[in-house]
């Protein structure tokens, strides 16, 4: 079964480290984003605790500030995002391009003794970058549907379309732990923690620029209703 599991998540492109790597020994290796002394956005060798086998990580470094870890990343409609419980728990897509970090994965950083928080970055069809920012993110474990258990106070300038999602499980096509009698990630296309309106955010629903409740939308970010031509979900540790 392992073995198994192992190969699954091998889904998530580019998150391995090569041999390559890893002859270029611990220092080329960092505890997280945060550490890396570059100031270029890109991938990094990252060893979370000290028992973890080193992975790597996209780090983003400029779009609001730097030494965050991309969750999510979204800029061209290459890669589908409706996609089925198994593919959002252990990751898919290509660091290099469009991906989706994986719940466990992004459970295991979160819950590993350290206070987290979060930002989604977003960008509009008419070239317009807005950001939301939380001071707290808590996500459960696969036992509690990955339920999004907090994202503490905002600060931005794109809204807060995410706080009214805080205490609902994620759901998939295939696994439907939303509090309604329909599954929302069939009606919007998408996979997230909807609640019992489904949503008022759909970051992981389908890309283009269209004005559909299956669009890839944050409802406070403008024009209201329609698809993000980018979206990034990105997590740090608080200092």
């Amino acid at each position: 079964m392992r073995s198994l599991i192992m190969l699954y998540r091998g889904v998530l492109e580019g998150i391995e480290a090569t041999a390559e790597q890893l002859a270029l020994g611990e220092v080329n290796i960092y505890s997280s984003c945060r550490e890396v002394p570059s100031r270029i956005s890109g991938k990094f060798l990252i060893r979370m605790t000290d028992n973890a086998r080193p992975i790597n990580l996209v780090c983003d470094m400029h779009s609001v500030d730097a030494g965050w870890i991309v969750v999510q990343n979204r800029f061209n409609g290459s890669e589908s995002f409706y996609r089925g419980w198994k593919d959002y728990e252990h990751g898919f897509g290509n660091l290099d391009g469009e991906f989706w970090l994986g719940l466990e994965r992004i459970s295991s950083l979160v819950n590993n003794g350290r206070r987290w928080e979060i930002m989604f970055w977003m960008k509009n069809f008419q070239g317009l970058a807005h950001y939301s920012k939380f001071s707290k993110f808590e996500l459960g474990s696969a036992s509690e549907g990955y339920a999004l258990k907090q994202v503490g106070q905002y600060t931005g300038n794109a809204g807060d379309s995410i706080s009214r999602h805080v205490g609902y499980k994620f759901t998939t096509y295939d696994r439907d732990n939303d509090p309604i009698a329909y599954n929302c990630a069939k009606k919007h296309r998408g996979a997230w923690w909807y609640h019992n309106t489904c949503v008022s955010s759909n970051l992981n629903g389908m890309y283009g620029y269209s004005m559909s409740d299956q669009a890839n939308s944050w409802l406070t970010m403008k024009p209201t209703g329609y698809g993000l031509q980018a979206s990034k979900i990105m997590i740090r540790e608080l200092l």
